[in-house]
């Protein structure tokens, strides 16, 4: 079975101690690309849940009818 290249990119700006460890727990599941691979497509697929961080400003607050 053929595999569909993969032709579009994500970026994101991390605050260093973050990003360290980000790639330190990533290289457990299979690095960092395949990490944020799964991430996305389950995000896409409603298949993640994030919980909110009281202490910080969120983005819950999107309206969600204007998509």
């Amino acid at each position: 079975m053929a595999t569909k290249h993969k032709t579009k990119f994500l970026t994101v700006r991390l605050e260093p101690p973050v990003h360290k460890a980000f790639h330190r727990k990533a290289t457990e599941y299979g690095g960092v690309s395949e990490v944020l691979r799964e991430l996305t497509t389950a995000f896409v697929e409603d298949r993640v849940t994030v919980t909110p961080n009281p202490e910080r400003k969120t983005i819950y607050h999107v309206n969600r009818s204007q998509n």
